[in-house]
């Protein structure tokens, strides 16, 4: 990644692009296994800062360094796809900074590839049947209840399979948004993902005890630095927050495709939380050429 002490001038999209291929390409070839992906990235990285154009007014060095974060894990910048952002930040020693994120969807990509054949996870509420013990849960509604008539949220959960076997992790809802209150000083802030008006399918919920239940599973050398990359998120929050901007809803950043409701039974279905949305964005297959 680039050297915190070197100075760079990025005043465009393009000249990110262009700075990334002239330094980075190598790289980013390997992280993606070959020169066409290796474009489509950049490509995306273009349309990826021109819907957010703060990133612009960013740290170039932070820029640089969360993009390759995302290349490194394989991922590209697309919302579509919800598996990693670059996040503008109004840091309060050091200005305007860029962030990686982990999406949701990430973590759930990263954990199929490192050999989980299935993950369910759901929000559980006052009226639901919740039963944990020995790494099981059981979570039982009644399919005649809205989400409403369910009751407030008390908890989440997640179930892996793993090698035939199932390994469970509950959380309550004190011990959740303890997490947040502890790694996340944006926690009372207006664009915070801990509020239910950003985040009204609670993926932030989700998201943590999947990260909390990743440690129940055999180590992963790309899960860990997933997981590592997004905790660096918190140190961010620590002296600022995100930049006001009406592309940034945290909710959406969080939001994988809706996964389909329990029907009342004894155990959850081992069925994958969701599939990867198509990342529609063209590739250019051509080398980027400065000015354009």
């Amino acid at each position: 990644m680039s050297e915190n002490n070197q100075v760079i001038k990025l005043e465009t999209p393009n000249d990110l692009k262009v700075f990334l291929y002239k330094n980075y390409m190598n790289q980013i070839k390997n992280f993606f296994s070959g020169e066409q992906q290796a474009m489509k990235f950049l490509s995306s990285v273009i349309a990826d800062v021109q819907k957010t154009p703060k990133l612009m007014d960013c740290d170039a060095n932070t820029l640089i360094n969360s993009y390759i974060a995302m290349a490194q894990l394989g991922f590209m910048p697309s919302s579509v796809a919800g598996e990693a952002y670059v996040l503008p930040y109004n840091d309060k020693n050091r200005g305007m900074i860029a962030q990686f994120q982990l999406g949701y969807q990430g973590l759930v990509t990263l954990l199929y590839k490192a050999g989980v054949s299935s993950i369910f996870s759901d929000i559980v509420r006052e009226e639901d049947f919740i039963e944990v013990g020995r790494g099981e849960v059981k979570h039982v509604i009644d399919p005649r209840k809205s989400i409403k008539q369910r009751g407030a949220p008390i908890g989440a959960y997640v179930i892996f399979v793993l090698n035939g076997e199932e390994v469970g992790k509950y959380m309550n809802k004190d011990d959740i948004l303890s997490i947040g209150q502890h790694f996340s000083k944006s926690f009372n802030t207006q664009f915070t993902p801990w509020k239910e008006k950003n985040d009204p399918e609670l993926w932030m919920w989700k998201k943590t005890v999947l990260k909390q239940g990743a440690k129940l599973l055999p180590k992963n050398e790309s899960v860990n630095k997933a997981i590592a990359y997004d905790n660096e998120e918190s140190n961010v929050h620590n002296n600022g927050g995100i930049v006001e901007n009406s592309g940034l809803q945290m909710g959406n950043f969080l939001k994988a495709p809706e996964p389909k409701q329990n029907a009342t039974s004894k155990k959850p279905p081992k069925k994958a939380e969701n599939e990867q949305a198509e990342d529609k964005q063209e590739t250019n297959s051509e080398a980027p050429q400065e000015g354009n």
